[in-house]
């Protein structure tokens, strides 16, 4: 071997020796850091560490939002959800209005009633109105088809009005003549007043008609118009419709009379026999002349 290569085989073995103390070195590093790392954690594990500035502020922040959360839990709602329940607040407070008012101002029964009599009081000072205007008596068909109020009604409505004249201190009365209802003068106070009715109560050419049926009474239609002429007819419909006479079909004509009303009117008595006698009394004419 020559001396340069024995030089080289000892460089060699030196490099060797360096590369396998370096491996050694670095190992022992390794180790060292392991170790001291394994101690930290052991110490962090056992005494906390004391937190940071920072660490603290977020630590307060956080204790903070609690309290927040416990003081207010509806903030833990959403936003979307906070507004329904406004909404649903909102109709339940309109419902409540709502239904307050309908407890404050509803239509009492007294109300209901009120407005009733005061309807039916209107209708019945219509009727009576319309007897007093007609100065005849009315059937209830007529008031009927005039008033346009209906007939059970309108029957209650004179029934009632004759005994509220009835009750009354007045000089009027409301008599009902077979299917007719008549205002009129009560018999006590006829007397009185018929002066003042001359002209106005019945025409004259009526007049005269109605005298010499009350005279000769029961008397036909036939005979009647023998005695005043074709007139007659419209006078005896005349009488017929203020209720002063009544009409019976006999044989080919009718049969006439008067009635109470008449009676009544002209302060008379009912009865047919006494009636006359105090016509012809009045009228100054005897028996005689009253059978002619």
């Amino acid at each position: 071997m020559s001396e340069k290569e024995e030089k080289n085989e000892e460089n060699d073995d030196i490099e060797a020796e360096i590369m396998a103390d370096l491996e050694d070195l670095d190992n022992e590093l390794d180790d060292a850091i392991h170790e001291e790392d394994t101690n930290e954690l052991s110490d962090s594990d056992d005494e906390p560490s004391e937190p940071s500035d920072q660490e603290e502020e977020i630590e307060e922040d956080g204790i903070k939002s609690n309290d927040q959360e416990i003081n207010e839990p509806e903030s833990d709602i959403p936003a979307e959800e906070g507004e329904s329940e406004d909404l649903i607040e909102d109709l339940d407070e309109v419902g409540e209005s709502e239904e307050e008012s309908e407890q404050e101002s509803p239509i009492s029964s007294d109300e209901l009633k009120s407005d009733a009599e005061d309807e039916q009081s209107k209708k019945k000072n219509i009727v009576e109105g319309a007897l007093f205007v007609a100065g005849r008596p009315i059937s209830v068909e007529e008031l009927n088809i005039k008033t346009e109020i209906k007939k059970r009604e309108l029957e209650e409505i004179l029934n009632e009005l004759a005994m509220d004249y009835l009750m009354r201190s007045t000089a009027l009365e409301i008599v009902q003549i077979q299917d007719k209802y008549s205002l009129q003068i009560k018999p006590e106070y006829t007397p009185n007043v018929k002066k003042f009715a001359s002209g106005g109560l019945i025409p004259d050419k009526h007049l005269k008609t109605l005298t010499i049926i009350a005279l000769k009474q029961p008397i036909l239609k036939s005979t009647l118009v023998k005695i005043r002429g074709s007139g007659a007819y419209d006078h005896v419909k005349f009488l017929l419709d203020r209720g002063f006479i009544e009409t019976y079909k006999k044989g080919r004509s009718h049969e006439i009379i008067t009635t109470d009303q008449f009676a009544d009117t002209f302060g008379l008595s009912r009865d047919i026999q006494t009636l006359k006698k105090q016509m012809v009394t009045q009228l100054g004419i005897n028996d005689s002349k009253k059978d002619n």
